[in-house]
């Protein structure tokens, strides 16, 4: 019978792909993981509104501004079902400072950090599992494809490094585009009393922590072919020497 080239390259496609999509989805969870952990962060919001808000002007103090913190993270984390901060602004209680259209936005901003953790836990085991896949299929049938991991890095790449340059030069512009496009009930007039707990250096302050956690975490996504291609290797290599005594 006839040797078919194509078919001896089919395994090698097929790994070139799985690693491709492993890598893609590594990179996608790094860049979620990192703004999604900074967000729920109560330290560090309080930390951002003590270093961002005038809240000695609103008539609060460091107290207040840690009890707002904290419940706001309570409910953003589906740990407290309603969000009505203890808190006084300006001599007015939230119930009377915070309108329904802002309370509406909060609901939707806690839509999207639900649905952030669950996305972040499929997309980790889906590449754990692609990755999983491509050393189980080391030998002839493919293996850990290095080409096609780094290829599948790329895109996402350019991507984060294009949105992050942005953020860089005009966070203003990024932060409306980015409100415009996914949370468009988020937008409020800056005069409002409680878009002064909320300014837009306050968000803008968080761009040092998760750029950190995002540079650490895609060393780790990059530098994981230097142990899984070795791994693969000597898998195929025991397979190889497995089936030469077998044919002895």
């Amino acid at each position: 019978m006839p040797h078919d080239p194509s078919s001896a390259a089919r395994p090698r496609r097929a790994a070139f792909f799985r690693c491709f999509l492993a890598s893609l989805l590594l990179v996608l969870v790094a860049a979620g993981a990192s703004v999604y952990l900074n967000a729920v962060d109560g330290q560090l919001l309080e930390t951002a509104l003590l270093e961002n808000v005038d809240y000695a002007a609103l008539g609060m103090d460091a107290a207040s501004v840690s009890s707002f913190a904290d419940e706001t993270i309570l409910f953003l984390t589906d740990a407290q079902d309603s969000w009505e901060p203890s808190i006084t602004v300006a001599g007015f209680p939230a119930s009377r400072f915070i309108p329904q259209s802002f309370r509406d936005h909060m609901v939707t901003v806690k839509g999207w950090v639900s649905a952030a953790s669950t996305l972040l836990v499929c997309g980790a085991a889906a590449a754990v599992l692609l990755l999983a896949w491509a050393l189980a299929t080391s030998g002839r049938r493919g293996g850990f494809s290095m080409q096609g991991y780094y290829a599948g890095t790329l895109l996402p790449l350019l991507l984060i490094a294009g949105v992050g340059l942005w953020a860089s030069l005009d966070f203003s512009g990024m932060w409306e585009m980015l409100h415009r496009t996914l949370i468009p009930d988020g937008i409020f007039p800056a005069d409002e009393l409680v878009m002064r707990l909320f300014p837009e250096s306050l968000f803008s302050a968080y761009l040092p922590p998760v750029l950190l956690m995002l540079v650490l975490m895609l060393a780790a996504v990059l530098v994981l072919p230097l142990i899984l291609s070795p791994v693969s290797a000597r898998i195929a290599q025991s397979r190889a020497e497995s089936a030469g005594g077998a044919n002895r």
